[in-house]
């Protein structure tokens, strides 16, 4: 395999999980009724004994693409189709640093039951969580070409980040009450990694000289990645080989928490702060290392560097003419730019860790409304958001809930959420902007979940089938 294929069959082998879903704001997390805003507020005092779901509890996906923007790609007839591509104005387009993100979880399994002081968890997941990042320069290096990159003061420097991981969780919590006002909740999460891609560095300088306009390039690409074994290297080379054992689902071990507290300060006021998916995947099974730098493969190699100075009329016309030559020539320039593919020990990466902080103010026990600041630290950077919701219940049946959410370089996000209980189970269906179902190809974001849950109602209180204990 070439270096482009060995990385994209590292990737390509993250998507058969990608219609699952998503770690980010929902409005779910705000829906009175719905016994998955215990995913973000572990201290959540649900109204029901006991909650069953199978295979169907939690199903969805989201995806965030602040940057990348259908319209900015292509020039449009009168009509309204596309009829050129516009590197330029798609390089204009994006920010410095962009970033796309993915962060997936299928729920196979959960079980909660109320016990005298609150409320156990148990559940079994598969999760994926990713983000590439990347600059602008090579956007603009394709569109504009290396004029617009003259001098050492001015290079290309085009740089690239991935970090994505497919793994297992088992999780095991517990919610408590302490007193009327008082609520605190934590998870253990055993955690088994599947696959990673990560890098450590993706860079790469062009510099173009101001006079003589020889070319200068650098690269530096360090790469780790833990694959299944049907992936295997073989004389310096990635090939498939070898079946699938049951053992290596479980061959790279890892821990995580969440903890989270709730605060009624009065029967209408209250404050909720969590943590979630601290913790980290210790790869240690089939791991390998992609490592490029310039490699020294004849005369354009100086100090580290390729430099291009150009060709002479002889070899332009040889290379235009003769078929034997320019394969020979497109050969050497390989030669240079070579990936080196070699096993590694045992590394580590960590969880996408949640933060948030969230106060809401009940009107009755029907209607709510919430203000939520949240951030994700990803990949060595912080994302924040920032939410409204309005949340209600009525009829101890319909559950709804609308949001909006601001986050960078993504302001219209309004989400909706629409559930009904009936007596043995609950159903619901909720996006964190429904914009994006009707212009999906210019939206910065995507959400969707869905899901049947089995619950046994809590009936044992004055203030209605869905009150928390704090109002009984």
């Amino acid at each position: 395999m070439n270096r482009i294929a060995k990385i994209i069959v590292a990737v390509a082998l993250l998507l058969p999980f990608s219609s699952i879903m998503a770690q980010e704001v929902s409005p779910v997390d705000f829906m009175m009724m719905n016994p998955y805003r215990m995913k973000s507020n572990p201290a959540a005092d649900l109204p029901y004994n006991s909650v069953m779901s199978i295979l169907v509890g939690n199903v969805g996906v989201d995806f965030q693409n602040p940057n990348l923007k259908y319209d900015n790609l292509f020039d449009f007839d009168v009509q309204g189709r596309p009829k050129t591509v516009n590197l330029n104005k798609f390089a204009n387009s994006l920010s410095k640093d962009n970033v796309l993100r993915f962060s997936m979880n299928e729920n196979f399994f959960t079980y909660y039951h109320r016990l005298s002081l609150g409320m156990l968890t148990v559940g079994y997941d598969v999760r994926v969580q990713g983000d590439m990042r990347f600059n602008d320069d090579l956007f603009s290096l394709l569109a504009n070409g290396n004029a617009a990159f003259v001098g050492e003061d001015n290079p290309a420097d085009i740089s690239m980040g991935l970090n994505t991981s497919v793994f297992q969780q088992i999780a095991a919590g517990y919610q408590m009450n302490i007193g009327k006002h008082f609520s605190v909740g934590g998870r253990v999460k055993l955690l088994f990694g599947f696959a990673n891609v990560a890098t450590d560095a993706f860079q790469a300088k062009l510099t173009t000289d101001p006079n003589t306009y020889a070319l200068r390039l650098q690269e530096n690409i360090v790469m780790k990645a833990s694959l299944p074994r049907f992936f295997t290297l073989r004389d310096g080379k990635m090939v498939t080989a070898g079946n699938l054992a049951f053992s290596d689902l479980f061959s790279n071990p890892g821990f995580g928490v969440d903890l989270g507290a709730e605060y009624h300060i009065t029967d209408q006021i209250g404050i909720v702060a969590s943590v979630q998916d601290l913790g980290f995947i210790s790869w240690k099974a089939n791991n390998f290392q992609l490592k490029g730098n310039v490699n020294d493969a004849g005369s354009m190699y100086d100090d580290g560097t390729f430099l291009f100075e150009g060709l002479d009329i002889d070899q332009l016309q040889r290379i235009i003419s003769d078929e034997y030559y320019r394969e020979l020539f497109l050969d050497t320039l390989k030669r240079y730019f070579q990936l080196e593919i070699s096993p590694v020990e045992r590394y580590s990466t960590m969880l996408n860790t949640n933060v948030l902080l969230r106060g809401y103010f009940d009107f009755n026990r029907e209607n709510r409304v919430s203000l939520q600041a949240q951030g994700c630290f990803r990949n060595g950077g912080f994302n924040p958001a920032f939410t409204v919701a309005y949340s209600g219940s009525f009829f101890e049946m319909l559950d709804v809930c609308a949001t909006y959410t601001v986050m960078k370089d993504s302001y219209a996000n309004i989400g909706i959420g629409i559930a009904g209980n009936f007596n043995t189970f609950h159903i619901y269906l909720a996006t964190n902007n429904i914009i994006a179902a009707f212009n999906p190809l210019n939206s910065g974001g995507f959400n969707a979940q869905a899901g049947i849950v089995f619950n046994m109602r809590d009936r044992d209180n004055s203030r209605g089938s869905y009150a928390p204990s704090y109002l009984r």
